[in-house]
């Protein structure tokens, strides 16, 4: 992936007067055409490094996903609409025939039951953790498929429409299968994503600061010229924007290309 912003230049300034600027991110994003590199500057480098190694979702990836979110709208809508044909009637809407209505009621939840099947089995591939929105899913089908099940021999019946037994199948799968799924996510609450590691709060060392410089000074002279005038530039933007006096400007320009992170607990310690 790639940052925002292009060069460090660009990221000076684009700070808003409210913030202040870390020099080790200022650094990293000079570098991002080197995540490894990055990687060495500090916590703010890690972070700009997982950003860039972090791969693009290809075409592909992108359309399973939307398939998959329809798929989604789709187990949700299906019972919804099962149920809501049933019951149509009100002073806007006339009463659906049981003749159109219990049909399309078990189109519907034979719809919603394959959904709710494939639902389960992508939340067991996908480690079976704990899922609001599938557990929402599952709770929202059973319970439509639940009322279902008791009006459709009901519409049928005041209508003198002959219910064939073979319709309720797909409620009833609803239900089973919308039932099993929510008490199976309910028992994995506890289970859940891993969470980011939270930012090492450990201070800034003497072989840190050894480590980046060794990891720049790999790079060929033009490609560390090159990226030397981005960043001293941009101390030079924050320098004109007031985000830095002349001293904290004199130290930074003075500091190794790739070791500005280490100046940054300095300024947050200093009044």
């Amino acid at each position: 992936m790639t940052l925002t912003h292009p060069d460090a230049r660009s990221w000076a300034r684009a700070r808003s007067a409210a913030e202040e600027p870390r020099l080790g991110m200022l650094e990293a994003v000079a570098f991002q055409e080197h995540p490894d590199l990055v990687a060495t500057f500090g916590s703010d480098g890690a972070a700009v490094a997982e950003i860039l190694t972090r791969r693009t979702p290809s075409p592909a990836q992108r359309g399973s996903t939307a398939v998959l979110a329809v798929l989604a709208i789709t187990g949700v809508i299906a019972p919804v609409a099962g149920m809501a044909v049933l019951g149509a009637e009100s002073y806007l809407i006339d009463r659906v025939p049981a003749a159109t209505s219990v049909p399309v009621a078990a189109a519907a939840f034979a719809v919603g039951a394959v959904m709710l099947l494939v639902t389960g089995l992508l939340w067991l591939r996908s480690g079976a953790r704990w899922s609001g929105l599938v557990c929402g899913i599952a709770v929202v089908s059973a319970i439509a498929a639940g009322f279902a099940s008791a009006s459709m021999p009901t519409v049928a019946a005041r209508d003198g429409y002959r219910l064939d037994q073979v319709m309720l199948i797909p409620v009833w799968g609803a239900l089973a299968l919308g039932a099993l799924l929510a008490v199976a996510v309910l028992l994995r609450f506890r289970v859940r994503a891993a969470e980011a590691a939270p930012e090492s709060t450990r201070p800034v060392t003497i072989t840190d600061r050894e480590r980046a410089a060794r990891a720049v000074a790999a790079l060929p002279a033009d490609q560390r010229s090159s990226i030397q005038h981005d960043r001293d530039t941009a101390l030079q933007i924050l320098r004109e924007r007031g985000f830095l006096d002349d001293a904290a400007l004199e130290q930074a320009l003075a500091a190794p290309l790739g070791t500005l992170f280490t100046l940054d607990p300095i300024r947050r310690s200093t009044p």
